[in-house]
């Protein structure tokens, strides 16, 4: 088939769709442009550029120019052709998306290099073996609002290949391991364990330290666990205590040995019926945990707080 042909053939189907669509009372070419452009200028304000944005979702660069700025003197877009406000409003960048000098949030970065912390990776081993950048960038990372997005990749996958196993079984000599270790849990960061992975980038994720986090069995998770609480689990157990106010004396230490007991229990019970599962269905952690209804890092913290003597198979996959 000519090139003349293919577009040729192209146009009929356009034709027949429009005709189909005509039919059944479902044409509407345009739309309004307001949704697309709110939408566009948040992607642009993550650091996006308008000609990525272009590449990624198939419209042209000259529709999103009218879309958002118009040309003098006509004004900005009020109706857009359909498809591409369907194709502009389903595209938020991911990570990958970024050209290597773009300016991006930091939040992602931030946490992982905070988690690396509390594992027990000092900022300098870090930077020895990435070898990007410099090492006042890298000391200051834990606290950035921003970075490249080549930098937060590298972070990224830096992350993603050691965050399963401790920095000493990686060669970082114990004492400074040990050293960064109580520097991270002085400032309450997080470890890997308490990020869930599809959310860690999110602004408005938060670390779940306990798999309870946000609940007053929360809260007792930390304690009977030795976790500094987190502010989220604070608030909670002071509202949980502020409901009992009023109770009977008797009644509300009760209620408090209860919500305790209920709280040492369930990752011990977690982690028995999440071994009695692997050892029958063969699968693993990851599979596990989806069955249990909780995440893979939350069950991976319970495996290893509650563990059982002579479980080579679970053994080997948590030192996976």
């Amino acid at each position: 088939m000519t090139t003349a042909d293919a577009i040729r053939e192209a146009k009929n189907r356009w034709a027949r769709r429009r005709r189909r669509l005509i039919g059944y009372g479902q044409w509407q070419p345009f739309t309004n442009a307001e949704p697309a452009r709110q939408h566009v200028l948040a992607v642009q304000a993550t650091g996006m550029g308008l000609a990525v944005i272009a590449k990624h979702t198939g419209v042209n660069r000259g529709s999103l120019d009218h879309l958002l700025y118009g040309s003098h003197p006509i004004p900005p877009a009020v109706q857009i052709r359909t498809e591409n406000a369907q194709a502009l409003l389903a595209y938020w960048p991911t990570l990958d998306d970024y050209e290597d000098r773009a300016i991006i949030d930091a939040t992602g970065t931030r946490r992982r290099m905070q988690a690396l912390a509390s594992a027990g990776w000092p900022s300098k081993a870090i930077h020895q073996r990435i070898q990007v950048g410099n090492m006042q960038t890298f000391e200051k990372l834990r606290t950035r609002i921003k970075v490249t997005a080549r930098l937060a990749r590298v972070v990224r996958d830096f992350y993603d290949d050691v965050s399963a196993k401790t920095a000493e079984e990686h060669g970082v000599e114990p004492w400074v391991a040990s050293r960064t270790r109580t520097y991270a849990t002085k400032n309450q960061w997080a470890g890997p364990e308490a990020w869930d992975p599809d959310t860690i980038d999110d602004p408005d994720a938060y670390p779940d330290w306990t798999g309870n986090c946000g609940t007053d069995t929360g809260w007792w998770m930390h304690t009977v666990n030795g976790i500094p609480a987190c502010i989220r689990c604070e608030t909670a157990h002071a509202d949980w205590l502020a409901e009992r106010r009023d109770l009977p004396s008797t009644e509300r230490w009760r209620q408090l040995a209860l919500a305790k007991g209920a709280a040492s229990n369930r990752g011990a019970t977690l982690a028995a019926d999440a071994r009695e599962l692997m050892h029958v269905t063969g699968r693993g952690v990851e599979q596990i945990a989806e069955r249990l209804g909780v995440t893979k890092a939350h069950l991976y913290q319970e495996l290893l707080r509650h563990p059982e003597v002579n479980e080579p198979a679970v053994d080997a996959e948590l030192a996976a």
